[in-house]
């Protein structure tokens, strides 16, 4: 028996913004992957070559593989979006600091499998001061 439901809201993963009304660290940014759902926490990489974003993956060579943004979602409001496969698709998305977010509302990709391709994975969101925290 289900007491109670939550569903994810943006404050479980984003802590800080700078100037969030003003979108200072958010962007919709264009998506081109295999289908699937993009949801809240999810980290993205940005591929080299066309400069879209698609789910950032530990073993790829596209320069995805480097998380550099995190979903939002469709917007606000809607915390995920469906990808359909190879069709841009614009996402909601945090690409640049200064933001902090909580490493435990973070959905990387089962890739990231141990703590140090997890490390590698928050040293790359911090390069754009994108700051991974535990302690709140």
């Amino acid at each position: 028996m289900i007491i109670a439901q939550d569903t994810p809201r943006y404050s479980d993963v984003f802590k800080h913004e700078c100037e969030p009304s003003l979108s200072i660290t958010r962007e919709l940014v264009v998506v081109n992957d295999t289908a699937k759902t993009l949801t809240l926490g999810m980290l993205l990489g940005k591929v080299t070559l066309t400069g879209k974003y698609k789910e950032s993956v530990q073993t790829a060579t596209d320069g995805s593989e480097a998380p550099v943004a995190v979903v939002v979602g469709k917007d606000l409001h809607n915390l995920s979006v469906v990808v359909p496969a190879t069709t841009d698709t614009k996402v909601l998305a945090i690409v640049r600091g200064e933001a902090i977010v909580r490493k435990t509302g973070l959905k990387p990709h089962s890739s990231f499998n141990d703590a140090t391709k997890l490390a590698a994975a928050y040293a790359s969101l911090a390069t754009k001061e994108i700051l991974a925290n535990d302690s709140i």
